[in-house]
């Protein structure tokens, strides 16, 4: 059996085409079939016999492979070994297409003192070469999916700045889907002026690539509105007006925060999310209530923010839905068993990541899941410098001075 190095081979007489040898099986002796071995690679030129044979697309029986075939055989079976197999053996050549395209071949061979094939033969051989097409245009289209679709995801996870003063950060992205392997879960955090961070977690409605587009263009969104500094609430409300504007109706959830190490002080709000989970440093875990609003794209008037001080060295845990709420528990259950498992100490914030969703799904995910976990430490105010200075006007260019 032999396969085209592209998808396919069209049906152009002057092109030519590049083939390799994938499977060969043959019951000689050992090493009688050497030279008809898989592996191999051949270009066939065009207006060579191989060349004509593909972009004609039929197939080809030869009763018997006499002297006159043997002159005229391709360079790459011009072996003695070749032509020992070949020599009074009954000899068909098939091709492996789909819509019209050449995707390889397949070649027959009987020895001699065998009965020769036959036209029966040649048309049982053809259907064997038609399902053997579909399978591998199947297999070829499975790949270049998957091939695109880890590049769409790679695309989408999110680039975590280097560095953070006084914040740890480590997620996990599933989705749910294995064949597109993305899906509408975001999340990010966002470097901010003063050393803060703005983090964020979201979830489109919806699987697959849809969701991935809508998911991309609100994450987008979302990073771009961060880079002017709103406070959560604005962010999401500019973010709710963003996503009613556009062509196709949207509908997510998403719980945006703004984290200052300098001040310990943490600043959020919900657009129809989850609410965040946060582990004292003591263990103490607590479900913060985060005031709830419409879901993004459904047009809310007003969205509620809470703030709270926060301790060096808690837990700050965000999550999607896809990681609290399966067909045996509901979400209030779900919640409560992450809340569990997040007061086992572990040697990292990586290990407690892998440990939260293999307790969480053993047997597999039912949809996307998203974890963005954040060790909030702050600065220690033993290395914060403050200069004071008097409210006076002149002071606005000693200021600006001190920046240079």
């Amino acid at each position: 059996m032999t396969a085209s190095e592209d998808d396919s081979t069209a049906r152009n007489p002057r092109a030519a085409s590049v083939m390799h040898r994938v499977a060969a099986v043959h019951h000689d002796d050992p090493g009688h079939g050497e030279g008809l071995q898989a592996g191999q690679t051949f270009a066939y030129p065009s207006g060579t016999a191989m060349a004509r044979f593909l972009a004609l697309i039929e197939p080809v029986l030869i009763p018997r492979v006499d002297r006159d075939i043997l002159r005229k055989l391709p360079a790459e079976l011009d072996s003695p070994s070749a032509r020992s197999v070949l020599t009074d053996s009954s000899v068909m050549l098939v091709p492996l297409t789909v819509r019209d395209s050449v995707l390889g071949f397949l070649v027959f061979g009987r020895k001699p003192g065998r009965p020769a094939f036959l036209p029966a033969d040649l048309a049982a051989c053809q259907e064997m070469a038609e399902r053997a097409a579909l399978s591998l245009h199947n297999a070829r289209l499975y790949h270049h999916q998957a091939r695109t679709s880890a590049v769409l995801r790679r695309s989408l996870l999110p680039m975590l700045p280097p560095h953070l003063p006084g914040v740890e950060i480590a997620y996990r992205y599933h989705p749910y889907s294995r064949t597109t392997q993305v899906g509408g879960d975001w999340l990010d955090a966002i470097r901010l002026p003063g050393h803060r961070v703005g983090l964020v977690i979201g979830d489109v409605a919806g699987h697959g690539l849809h969701a991935a587009v809508a998911m991309g263009q609100l994450r987008t969104a979302v990073k771009t509105l961060a880079t002017l500094d709103l406070p959560p609430a604005q962010l999401l409300l500019r973010l709710d007006q963003f996503a009613q504007g556009l062509d196709q109706t949207i509908l997510a959830t998403c719980l945006y925060g703004i984290y200052d190490p300098l001040t310990r002080r943490a600043t959020f709000a919900s657009a129809g999310h989850l609410p965040p989970i946060l582990v004292s440093p003591d263990g103490k875990d607590e479900l913060l209530q985060v005031p709830v609003s419409a879901p993004i794209g459904v047009g809310s008037p007003a969205i509620d923010t809470f703030e709270l001080s926060i301790d060096p060295g808690s837990l700050l845990l965000m999550c999607t839905d896809g990681l609290v709420e399966t067909r045996e528990e509901d979400i209030e259950e779900g919640l409560s068993a992450v809340r569990r498992s997040l007061t086992t100490p572990h040697l990292s914030l990586e290990e407690a990541c892998d440990a939260l969703l293999g307790r969480q799904h053993p047997g597999g995910r039912h949809d996307d899941a998203a974890v963005l976990m954040a060790r909030l430490h702050g600065v220690p105010h033993g290395r914060i410098a403050t200069w004071p200075r008097p409210q006076r006007p002149e002071q606005v260019r000693i200021a600006h001075w001190s920046q240079e």
